[in-house]
């Protein structure tokens, strides 16, 4: 029955999903210390559920490529939020859980197979709903992670004093990108000097800037490198926060902090969370790399948050954590729960729909149906 009551029917329901099935013992998922609550899409009530990294959350999605921790069993804890809504099986954000790990109860069967006796039972990553015979399908996608990317680091130019004002300098001939945060080297220039803005000129280029000390350059080869990346070429997607690896002068194990101009995700000029060591005119195979999956293509189903995905390059243990971007389920911009650790290049992608529980069917069910399942054997 959905909402309140408008018929009576001959023969009663057997039960709600979440229900105990039977009297027989059951035992409940010991919790820690200020657990175990509802995650933010909160829980839902007569499914499986997964308690995250933290010992506290709860989620009714996968939070690793394992079994379910526990089944939701109904106490009347969920409430009705929406407004106008007539039911509700959602437990909120931060309410109190509490799952079981052995027992007998009802489930409403999901999947393409019927239940029978003794039936495996299976628990969908991605929404905790129960299946039998066989897990869930998953899809598979085409993706990559990170970037592979040509890239340059600071300039070189040619630099003389203004004469009047020690703390500025005029630079011509400017190859490269001159930014605010440079440190400046060459004859003249004080050890240490860093550019505090530009005065005139075009912007990154030819033109007046003022530093942080006095310096007496007069037509002397200056070079500039600091936080400031200019991709020029790439294959594949950056995003912020990624690590960057690869570049003589390049920072190692610096992130990407911002994007200043370009191309969203692509060629464009860049901010790192550390400075370079040195001028770099133009280096190839600078990666970047994090969480990122970048879905270009769909061979088959539905990427869903929760389903562990692997495939080469992908991080090993990942499961899809949230959708950024994109048609839902299908291409577009995702995030997995762990981060890789070098750039991986296209590649096929495979998801899983769903993981064998240690539950059985003990009814005889269709799909939609209510199914007993228990932990008894």
């Amino acid at each position: 029955m959905s909402g309140f009551q408008r018929q009576v029917n001959l023969t009663p329901a057997p039960a709600v999903a979440g229900d105990f099935a039977s009297s027989n013992p059951r035992a409940t998922v010991l919790a820690g210390p200020g657990g175990l609550v509802a995650g933010a899409a909160g829980v839902t009530v007569g499914k499986f559920a997964w308690i995250a990294s933290d010992g506290i959350t709860v989620n009714s999605y996968g939070v690793a490529p394992r079994a379910p921790d526990g089944f939701v069993h109904r106490e009347q804890q969920a409430l009705i939020q929406q407004y106008l809504d007539q039911v509700s099986m959602n437990v909120p954000v931060g309410f109190p859980i509490t799952m079981h790990n052995a027992g007998d109860f009802w489930a409403v069967l999901t999947g393409s197979n019927a239940a029978a006796i003794d039936s495996p039972i299976y628990a969908n990553y991605s929404t905790g709903d129960v299946a039998a015979v066989a897990a869930p399908a998953g899809a598979t996608v085409t993706g990559s992670m990170g970037s592979t990317n040509t890239a340059s680091l600071g300039s070189t130019s040619t630099g003389t004093a203004v004469a009047g004002d020690a703390t500025s300098i005029d630079l011509t001939s400017v190859t490269g990108l001159v930014s605010v945060g440079d440190t400046l080297s060459g004859t003249g220039i004080t050890a240490g000097t860093t550019i505090l803005s530009q005065t005139s000129g075009t912007p990154g280029g030819a033109g007046r800037y003022k530093l942080s000390a006095n310096n007496t350059a007069s037509a002397a080869t200056i070079t500039s490198f600091g936080a400031t990346i200019n991709v020029t070429v790439t294959t594949g997607l950056i995003s912020i926060g990624e690590t960057i690896s690869g570049g003589a002068g390049f920072p190692v194990g610096a992130t990407i902090a911002t994007q200043v101009s370009g191309t969203t995700g692509g060629a464009g000029v860049y901010t790192l969370s550390a400075a370079g060591t040195a001028y770099t005119a133009s280096a190839t195979g600078v990666t970047t790399f994090g969480n990122v999956l970048d879905v270009t293509a769909v061979a088959s189903g539905t990427l869903k948050v929760g389903d562990p995905v692997s495939g080469t390059g992908i991080p090993s243990g990942a499961v899809v954590a949230s959708q950024i971007s994109g048609t839902v389920g299908a291409i577009g911009i995702y995030t997995l729960s762990v981060a890789a650790t070098a750039y991986a290049a296209s590649t096929t992608v495979t998801a899983v729909g769903g993981v064998l529980t240690a539950w059985k069917a003990k009814s005889v069910s269709a799909v939609g149906e209510l199914v007993k399942i228990s932990t008894w054997g």
